[in-house]
């Protein structure tokens, strides 16, 4: 008898860690700075939720490259400042545990 596929092992192969390891990556532009970071799918991570906070003037960079993304995940801007912002936070959600 073949071995049964599980819902779960469906759902990592829409996100995979190699896509993951993308979106990480864009955290690395000047003046973004990854401050929180929460892998889904434990033992076996199928996705993620994660923070930046940027400057405002890379902000635009950050998202132009997360939807340039073969997969994108669920993306969140949120400023902080008053009268102005004086940073974003970015927060983002990947894999199978994101909210839609």
């Amino acid at each position: 008898m073949a071995a049964r596929i599980r819902g779960s092992d469906l759902l990592k192969h829409r996100f995979t860690e190699e896509d993951l390891a993308k979106v990480l990556d864009l955290g690395e532009i000047e003046g973004v700075q990854f401050v929180d970071f929460f892998p889904l799918g434990i033992p076996a991570p199928d996705g993620a939720r994660g923070v930046w906070h940027t400057r405002p003037e890379v902000l635009l960079e950050l998202l132009d490259r997360l939807v340039k993304l073969e997969r994108v995940p669920v993306i969140k801007v949120f400023p902080k400042g008053i009268p102005y912002p004086e940073m974003f936070e970015v927060a983002f959600e990947a894999g199978s545990g994101r909210r839609r």
